[in-house]
């Protein structure tokens, strides 16, 4: 997994010379280099994580450079691949430099490797991996296989929470005066005493609430879930809301992923959490196919011959851990 920033060295306050500011934003271009080659790895995003946390200064020369909320508007109008230098990043400042990123590093290809916001999150598990931390006191995050996880800036949000980038968790709250959010691409989740797990999928967000009360927004209406509902979330704004077993829906946190009458859209998009490359449908037709299955989680490798037998489908597999199912 790759370190949480901050915990690598302690973060102090020195005095910063003119010269040495400089030198930290050219290393801090290397670093934006480095990040959107489409070749950075874990590693990478480790050794980042420590740089960042050598000291305030150089925390905040990354973020000059990075500029991470107009990298994510420029990406949107960005049609054609580019290559930045960090003498461009110099000489334009963050603002021309992010607007030379490519919309693969925002979004890489089928996943194949990290997008920019999951190199730059606080919080990152590798696949297979789980970890688990406390953003404030009174919260728990249990962070699932391939998820990021940024903290939001109280100054600017106005409350403590997470950002979930990609991937899953499980929160528990406990009772407190403000709310705990949880902010998942345009849907939030926000509660005073809950329970409840995030997840971020290709089609939308599913928020399922195991105890206490959350209050989600982001779609066509607000809506407030009980102990064992669920809504999830389309890109659209439509939601579906449902009743579920809470047990059965965050059982990968005991290894296990349970379907019951779920879609081969659903059930693919879970299992690519916890394997390298990723399984795609042939045609979208497929995903509405009726699942009932359950995958230990430290065997995915079986899921697919699984999913061949139950299905009647077949699996072409590809470079990169690509998966074709027809």
């Amino acid at each position: 997994m790759a370190a949480p920033v901050g915990s690598g060295l302690p973060m102090t306050d020195r005095e910063i010379r003119e010269d040495d500011a400089d030198d930290l934003l050219v290393e801090a271009a290397d670093w934006l280099v480095c990040l959107t080659s489409g070749a950075a790895t874990d590693d990478d995003a480790a050794r980042l994580a420590a740089w960042r946390a050598t000291s305030l200064a150089h925390e905040a020369a990354f973020r000059e450079i990075a500029g991470v909320r107009n990298y994510a508007v420029a990406a949107k109008h960005n049609k054609q691949p580019a290559m930045v230098s960090r003498r461009a990043v110099l000489a334009g400042g963050g603002t021309v430099a992010v607007a030379a990123l490519t919309l693969g590093v925002a979004r890489p290809p089928l996943g194949l490797w990290p997008s920019f916001a999951e190199l730059t999150a606080d919080h990152r598990t590798a696949i297979g991996e789980r970890y688990a931390f406390a953003p404030v006191s009174g919260v728990k995050v249990e962070m699932n296989s391939r998820t990021a996880i940024s903290l939001l800036d109280t100054t600017r949000d106005g409350a403590n929470g997470i950002s979930l980038v990609v991937g899953e968790a499980f929160i528990t709250a406990g009772e407190r005066g403000a709310p705990f959010r949880v902010k998942a691409g345009a849907v939030e989740a926000s509660t005073h005493r809950a329970s409840f797990n995030v997840q971020r999928l290709d089609g939308g967000v599913r928020v399922a609430c195991v105890d206490g009360e959350v209050t989600c927004r982001g779609g066509d209406r607000p809506l407030m879930l009980r102990a064992n509902e669920q809504v999830f979330v389309a890109a659209d704004g439509g939601t579906r809301r449902s009743e579920i077993d809470g047990a059965k829906a965050t059982a990968w946190r005991r290894g296990l992923l349970i379907f019951e009458g779920a879609s081969l859209a659903e059930v693919v998009d879970q299992i690519n959490l916890y394997r390298s490359g990723k399984i795609v449908l042939a045609n979208a037709a497929l995903g509405g196919l009726e699942v009932n299955a359950i995958f230990h989680t430290n065997r995915i490798e079986e899921a697919v011959p699984q999913i061949e037998q139950l299905l009647n489908l077949r699996a072409r597999h590809l470079a990169g851990g690509v998966v074709v199912m027809s």
